[in-house]
């Protein structure tokens, strides 16, 4: 008997739609993987630890320690990772990276000619990323990162994809008190193609079958720049800014606004908020707004990060940092 196949690959609610939504595939890379800096809005081109490899390269070029960092969090039925290794070295520093998700509980069906569903049972969707970083300064005062990775793309035992890309960032310390500069592009590479094969059935006067090859999607690339500094001090603790303009190839410009208070350089207390162009992104008036709280004792740090998402059930992860 033959059968048709039909695999319900629900699209994941990762972002609201607008004009230009729906243009790239690969969308777990948007999603937020840097907790201290999405705490403050998305804010995050200038903040200079190991969690930096993920969204500005060149920041990992001020870490004079090794250091791990290890990111979890779990929400919309998403098991989200990411994990990063950063080796300072003589010549610069080096790291490595990866990360992405785990979406189970997809359901495959079947249709055989007389019109009867078949369920053939549930799959998992895998995307991911492993990738490597060199940093280094070229002057006292300005760097340079790349990172080159690998991504795939897994749904269950029905196809796979593969691409190469890379991540390209700067960093730069104005000398005006402790002001900074950061720009990045990120997943700037080959499109992705699914392997293997489908039928397409067309009925018309009768009913024709041909074998159909998948049709290659863009990574979703994003531009950011952004600027940071301290606004007040006292012996006890820090108020910080960072502002961040993002331009995604698949959405329109959003721009990130982001506090941080560090008290002691212990505790430190964190918002922001994003400012969508797109109206239909800020549904319910408090999409943009994120919290966050961190701790940081001796060589060790957590972080914490709340984010709304309007009509969407909102985003908690935790960050553990170590240094040695």
């Amino acid at each position: 008997m033959r059968k048709i196949v039909f695999l319900f690959l629900l699209p994941l609610p990762l972002f609201a739609q607008s004009s230009k939504a729906g243009q790239a595939g690969a969308k777990f890379l948007s999603l937020p993987y840097n907790v201290r800096g999405e705490s403050m809005g998305g804010s995050y081109v200038n903040i200079s630890d190991a969690s930096s490899i993920f969204t500005n390269p060149a920041g990992v070029s001020n870490i004079n320690r090794r250091s791990v960092y290890i990111l979890s969090g779990y929400y919309w039925g998403i098991l989200q990772f990411g994990a990063s290794y950063i080796i300072p070295t003589k010549r610069g520093n080096v790291g490595f990276f990866i990360g992405g998700v785990n979406i189970s509980g997809f359901e495959a069906y079947s249709v055989d000619l007389n019109g009867n569903i078949i369920y053939e049972g549930s799959f998992s969707y895998l995307g991911s990323q492993i990738g490597a970083n060199f940093s280094r300064y070229l002057t006292d005062k300005f760097s340079i990162g790349i990172n080159g990775k690998f991504i795939y793309e897994g749904f269950g035992g029905y196809s796979n994809a593969y691409s190469l890309a890379l991540d390209v960032g700067t960093y730069y310390m104005t000398g005006f008190r402790d002001f900074v500069l950061g720009a990045s592009i990120r997943h700037f590479g080959f499109d992705l193609k699914p392997s293997g094969e489908y039928t397409k059935y067309v009925y018309e006067a009768s009913l024709d079958s041909s074998k159909q090859s998948y049709s290659a999607y863009k990574l979703p690339a994003i531009f950011s720049f952004g600027i940071s500094g301290s606004i007040l001090r006292s012996a006890y603790g820090k108020l910080s800014f960072a502002l961040q303009i993002d331009h995604p190839v698949d959405n329109l410009e959003n721009y990130n606004i982001g506090l941080e208070y560090s008290l002691i350089d212990i505790l430190f207390i964190r918002t922001g908020y994003k400012i969508y162009q797109n109206v239909d992104e800020a549904v319910a008036g408090a999409n943009g707004i994120t919290f966050g709280l961190g701790v940081r004792y001796g060589r060790l740090g957590v972080d914490y990060g709340f984010y709304n998402k309007g009509i969407l059930p909102p985003i908690n992860q935790v960050a553990l940092y170590y240094s040695f």
